[in-house]
């Protein structure tokens, strides 16, 4: 039988110390046999020896330090660098308890023997547990340091007990924190994955073999056969998602394309999971928008920023109207000019009824516009603030001006079906006052104004947010 690489005997065992550095805390040495040694040139090499566990009982941590233990050109080098060290908090340390009053303690491993149970018994599995192979992790699970190494700074690995399924960097950036059950969630995962890929690359050399050797001789007899994809090739692929997957651009839009391309078949069989599917992409865009517009409030943004958030997100106005309307037309003009020419602004929105064609114009200011005067006229009655009656009536002029210019805009804009039956004017402007004589003043003065609608900005977040309860009682 061919092999390759260094042969050592049955014989062939590093040897282990301990030392005891103080109270509590003891370091593990590793030497490796002189068999390895002499073959990496390094017999009388007195720097040979090796830390490789250090147990410390005041923080129940036991700390590996993987090494490379074969006489190749890493030998007696970190395995898993530049990961060099795993901790296992909370596992580390034999407990015993007290025969006086039974109150539980911590012993530190005294013999060799000691060291080899506990590496055999405590280490958790996906280990290697004998120290003639260094320890660390086992290779199949080689992937999880790889990882890490692309997280500058990083040098140690720490398995807690103190996290869920959630990942932290600690210690200044030098130590990976992860739970117990993530760990042994990622070895089950590899196991389910390393079984898979070996019964499908069995099935494809099995297949290979079929189509060069039968179907060349006589394909009458053995006729060409697809490729054998198992039904969960695309599952498999996916995986389980242990944590949230953080998709690049190109596997987002393979994702897309392949719902694309099996939406109309999967009906047949997965109507309920489309549905649901069509429901997340509502609620998942409905949740970005308000997030948005909920970072947006705060701030004083110019009328422009809020001008493009509302073009890139029509729907957001439709809850103004009381009526489905179609977006026409951002900065709208008129003056014998196309909407979108070169005329005298006449809105920053305009809508038209879906079902009658009548048109309805929406202006905007900002979020910080103040709705009332800042002095009382009377006792607990405040008017109306210049900047808002200046855009009621900045609004009225933009209805008027539109109603005188209809016939012009209509065969202007053929591709357009305008009418001007009753057009609906609304202004999206300030938010709601905090005090109860100001949000009286403000409704008392509003509920007066037969031709123009104001809604401001915290109501319409507040139709949006409704709208995403409703979506989600239908889950």
């Amino acid at each position: 039988m061919t092999t390759f690489g260094p042969q050592f005997g049955e014989d062939d065992k590093g040897t282990l110390s301990i030392e005891r550095i103080r109270p509590g805390l003891a370091e593990v040495y590793f030497r490796p046999s002189d068999a390895r040694l002499t073959a990496a040139g390094r017999l009388d090499d007195p720097t040979a020896r090796r830390l490789l566990l250090r147990f410390d009982t005041s923080s129940q941590t036991t700390t590996i330090f993987p090494i490379h233990t074969m006489p190749t050109s890493r030998f007696l080098r970190p395995k898993h660098s530049p990961i060099l060290a795993i901790e296992l908090s909370d596992n580390g340390i034999f407990e015993d308890v007290d025969d006086f009053d039974q109150t539980p303690f911590q012993v530190l491993p005294n013999t060799v023997e000691d060291v080899e149970l506990y590496l055999a018994e405590c280490v958790p599995a996906g280990f290697t547990k004998d120290s003639n192979y260094g320890l660390g992790l086992e290779r199949r699970l080689g992937f999880i340091p790889r990882a890490l190494a692309q997280i500058e700074g990083v040098k140690t690995l720490r398995l807690t007990e103190q996290r869920d399924l959630d990942v932290a960097v600690t210690e200044g950036g030098s130590t990976f924190e992860m739970s117990y059950s993530l760990f042994d969630a990622l070895r089950r995962g590899a196991n389910r994955l390393d079984v898979k890929a070996q019964t499908s690359s069995l099935k494809k050399k099995q297949q290979s073999a079929y189509v060069n050797l039968l179907t060349k001789l006589d394909a009458a007899r053995f006729p060409p056969k697809p490729i054998d994809r198992s039904p969960d090739d695309v599952a498999d692929a996916i995986g389980e998602v242990v944590i949230d997957a953080r998709l690049s651009d190109r596997d987002r839009g393979a994702v897309v394309k392949l719902a694309q391309a099996s939406v109309r078949s999967s009906l047949k069989t997965q109507r309920s999971a489309i549905v649901k599917l069509h429901e997340e992409i509502e609620l998942a865009s409905l949740d970005e928008l308000i997030a948005q517009l909920e970072s947006y409030l705060p701030k004083s943004l110019s009328e422009a920023r809020w001008q493009a958030l509302f073009e890139a997100n029509p729907f957001i106005l439709d809850m103004a109207f009381s009526v489905p309307v179609l977006f026409l037309q951002g900065q709208a003009h008129v003056g014998g000019k196309k909407l979108d020419g070169s005329g005298d602004k006449i809105t920053d929105f305009l809508f038209a009824n879906q079902l009658t064609d009548n048109m309805a114009v929406l202006e905007i200011k900002t979020p910080s516009t103040p709705l009332l005067s800042k002095r009382s006229y009377r006792d607990a009655v405040y008017g109306p603030s210049f900047e808002l009656v200046g855009a009621v009536t900045q609004v009225l002029d933009q209805v008027q001006r539109l109603q005188s210019q209809i016939f012009q805009l209509q065969s202007l804009n053929c591709e357009h079906r305008l009418e001007s039956y009753g057009i609906k004017a609304v202004l999206v402007v300030g938010v709601i006052p905090d005090a109860p004589e100001l949000k009286r003043s403000f409704e008392l003065f509003r509920s007066t104004l037969s031709g123009v609608a104001v809604i401001t900005f915290d109501e319409l977040l507040a139709k949006l947010l409704s709208l995403r309860a409703l979506l989600r009682s239908r889950r």
